[in-house]
């Protein structure tokens, strides 16, 4: 199971799976918490598209094809990793391909930036991302290997599945679900108590007032659908 990330008593040794613009991001964020947290230390990045060497001052360790190997030579116990993918598939096949090395000692991070303000009654999945001034209100399920960009925001119970990416100032009302792989444009808006299917795609600045099915891809304000069921999230 991922520690506790309010946990400061416990060592993190941290890998970033991604070294584009998401994990510049994450990066800065983890530097953030290491100012309060003097137990966390970034290890460096796991990235196909680029070459071992340093990166904006952090070492690219290899590629994701070398991470088994990694892991397996080290000898300082626990490893932790987030994934820094802004797309929803990716993200998930990523994490399907960590998950089918089997290594007990490499385990998911979930990352709560210290601006970030949570609620009680909050629950947070593995590997996710809460980035600054986030927030979460009370009784939400936030699911696992989730983006909340800055500035989003979830209200009062809501289900928020796994594989979600919610883009900066997006505003999930309150008693809204979210489906696995949903992803929620910049500055969308979701009205309360609507339901939105798996693998939906909600664009910039949509305000979505009705439910939504799998699949689908709405824009628009209200949100209409302008592009029906697709097989990326659903069969894939």
């Amino acid at each position: 199971m991922p520690a506790n990330p309010h946990n400061h008593d416990i060592e993190q040794n941290l890998l970033i799976i991604g070294a584009g613009g998401h994990g510049s991001e994450v990066r800065a964020y983890i530097e953030a918490l290491t100012a309060t947290q003097r137990r966390l230390r970034l290890l460096g990045f796991i990235d196909d598209n680029r070459t071992r060497g340093t990166w904006l001052g952090t070492d690219v360790l290899g590629r994701l094809s070398d991470l088994e190997g990694f892991v397996r030579s080290r000898e300082i116990g626990f490893l932790s990793y987030i994934t820094a993918f802004g797309d929803n598939c990716l993200r998930r096949q990523i994490v399907r391909t960590i998950e089918s090395f089997q290594l007990r000692s490499l385990r998911p991070w979930t990352l709560v930036h210290p601006t970030s303000l949570i609620g009680p009654k909050v629950e947070i999945g593995h590997g996710t991302l809460l980035a600054p001034n986030t927030l979460i209100t009370t009784h939400a399920q936030i699911g696992d290997h989730t983006i909340l960009n800055v500035r989003a925001s979830v209200s009062h119970d809501c289900v928020i599945g796994d594989f979600v990416n919610l883009n900066p100032a997006a505003v999930i009302c309150g008693r809204v679900e979210l489906g696995e792989g949903s992803y929620i444009g910049a500055g969308a808006i979701v009205k309360d108590r609507v339901r939105i299917g798996r693998g939906v795609t909600v664009g910039a600045g949509a305000v979505v007032i009705h439910d939504l099915p799998d699949g689908v891809t709405a824009v628009g304000v209200p949100a209409r659908v302008i592009k029906e069921s697709t097989i990326d999230w659903l069969n894939s």
